[in-house]
C-alpha cells in the first residue's frame, strides 16, 4: 500500500492509484527522494520511489541517515562500529541502486549523520526535491520517523507500506 500524504496540520493519507504524468523537463530535474534503510518498509520505499521515477521520468535520490555510534567505549569500539554502519548502509545504498537500474531510472546515493526525519528533509530542501518516499514501520511505543517527515515536510510525502513489486517485477 502506498499513499501521499500533503503537508498538512493534520496528515490525510490517500492512495495513489490514478496515471501519473510525465513532467516537464524543468520539473523532472527535480530529484524524489527517498529514504532507505535495512527494513521492509524501506524495500516498500524503493519499490515505490522507482515506479514513480519510471511513470514521471524523475530522477532518485535515495537516502540513508544513521545515528552516529556512541563514543563513549573508546577509539577502537567506536571506530568498529562506524566501519559496520557504513558497510551496512553501502549494502542498503547498493541494491536500492540497483533496483533503479533494473528499471532503468536515474538514480544517487547519500549517506548522512543525524537525525533520520531532519537530515531527510533537509536534503529534500536542499536538493528541491518534489517529494520525499519513506516507508512505514509499524512502532509499538512513540512516533516513527515517517510520522515526523509527514508531520514537518512543506513538500509532498509518500508513505510506502508493504511490497509495491508491479514496476520492478516487469522491469526484471
Amino acid at each position: 500500500m502506498t499513499a501521499l500524504a500533503t503537508p498538512t496540520d493534520s496528515p490525510a493519507f490517500t492512495p495513489v492509484d490514478r496515471p501519473v504524468e510525465k513532467l516537464t523537463p524543468e520539473a523532472a530535474a527535480a530529484p524524489i527522494i527517498a529514504a532507505v534503510d535495512d527494513s521492509e518498509a524501506s524495500t516498500a520505499a524503493v519499490d515505490a520511489a522507482v515506479q514513480l521515477g519510471a511513470e514521471t521520468g524523475a530522477p532518485l535520490v535515495f537516502v540513508y541517515v544513521r545515528r552516529g555510534p556512541v563514543g563513549l567505549l573508546g577509539a577502537p569500539i567506536y571506530q568498529r562500529r562506524l566501519t559496520s554502519a557504513m558497510a551496512r548502509a553501502r549494502a542498503v545504498l547498493d541494491r536500492a541502486l540497483s533496483t533503479a537500474a533494473r528499471a532503468d531510472v536515474t538514480a544517487e546515493a547519500e549517506i548522512l549523520e543525524g537525525s533520520p526525519h531532519k537530515r531527510i528533509l533537509e536534503l529534500a530542501r536542499d536538493r528541491g526535491a518534489q517529494l520525499v518516499v519513506v516507508g512505514r514501520r509499524r512502532r509499538k511505543i512513540g512516533r516513527g520517523v515517517s510520522h515526523a517527515v509527514v508531520r514537518t515536510a512543506r513538500r509532498p510525502v509518500i508513505v510506502a507500506q508493504g511490497l509495491t513489486r508491479s514496476l520492478v517485477e516487469r522491469a526484471a
